[in-house]
């Protein structure tokens, strides 16, 4: 054998051989059975309900004429959102336009935005149904946003979702549209979300109501993490957010009452205030309570 034909026999050698190797090297798709448990006897498990639909995105998989109504539902719904987007848009335009001069100031112009919402929730609520509705609200209002965004990641279940999301609701159709800093509105204001909150611990139980609260700023937190380092259960931390609770309505029906001279106001909390002291020597000890009266406890002022 020549050299020539010998170096050919090699060449073909070599591709061969990177032919098999790549055979053996590619990458397979390998199928891993199941497995199986003889001994348990458990029922199948039920296949979850179906969630609603959006109206938004009817599915093709409909019948023609029940497909045919979804579409015109959800282009009623955006025109609807579209045009209120419109009107919110003017009227924000004439409030920026018309400044001091504008009827009722502020207050007058977030009223409008009210009142502009709840006309658009009465129009929606015409064209769909009770939970298309609330589905659509979860999604898009700031109350369904802030309840996603705090018990998102949860195990929270969807009941609980929803329950949340309406108690969070209520409470913004009444107050997140209003600018009114007197003593009796702010009262009013923290009242009502007392109790939205007492409404939302019942709802979640403690452990979500917990993470909600984390939601909410870093002074639950803060509070939260003091019962820890003490060793206490997570209910301990929630009584200290309660007690900041109360002491905050109790603050504000001092300040919203009548016919008290400015010394009475004064005694009367600075015996809140010692009431308040313990209240929270209560659960966390007198030594703790001084030490964090610069943290935590920042919110009470000092006698």
């Amino acid at each position: 054998m020549n050299r020539s034909v010998a170096w050919r026999l090699g060449i073909v050698g070599l591709v061969l051989g990177c032919a098999v190797l790549g055979f053996w090297l590619a990458p397979r798709r390998v199928v891993v059975p199941a497995l199986v448990e003889p001994t348990r006897h458990d029922p199948p498990a039920a296949a979850p309900a179906p969630a609603p639909r959006p109206p938004d995105t009817p599915s093709a998989a409909l019948p023609p004429d029940l497909l045919r109504l979804a579409i015109a539902k959800a282009a009623r719904v955006e025109k609807i959102k579209r045009d209120y987007d419109e009107v919110r848009a003017k009227a924000a335009a004439d409030y920026a336009a018309a400044g001091k001069s504008f009827p009722g100031g502020l207050n007058g112009f977030l009223r409008q935005l009210a009142l502009l919402e709840r006309e658009k929730r009465a129009d929606l609520a015409a064209v769909l149904t009770p939970l298309e509705l609330e589905d659509l609200e979860l999604r898009e209002s700031h109350a369904g946003k802030t309840v996603r965004s705090r018990l998102g990641d949860t195990a929270a279940t969807d009941e609980e979702i929803r329950a949340a999301f309406r108690l969070l609701w209520a409470h913004e159709d009444r107050f997140a549209l209003t600018f009114d800093l007197s003593p009796a509105a702010l009262l009013e204001r923290e009242t009502d979300r007392r109790q939205m909150n007492g409404g939302l611990r019942a709802a979640l139980g403690d452990a979500l109501f917990a993470r909600w609260l984390e939601g909410e700023g870093a002074e639950y937190s803060r509070m939260a993490a003091v019962a820890a380092r003490q060793g206490l259960p997570v209910e301990a931390g929630l009584q200290l957010w309660q007690v900041r609770s109360d002491y905050s309505v109790r603050r504000l029906e001092l300040n919203a009452a009548t016919g008290m001279s400015a010394v009475q106001r004064r005694a009367a909390n600075a015996a809140l205030v010692r009431q308040t002291e313990i209240r929270l020597i209560g659960i966390l000890g007198a030594g703790s309570v001084q030490l964090e009266r610069d943290g935590a406890l920042q919110w009470l002022p000092r006698r």
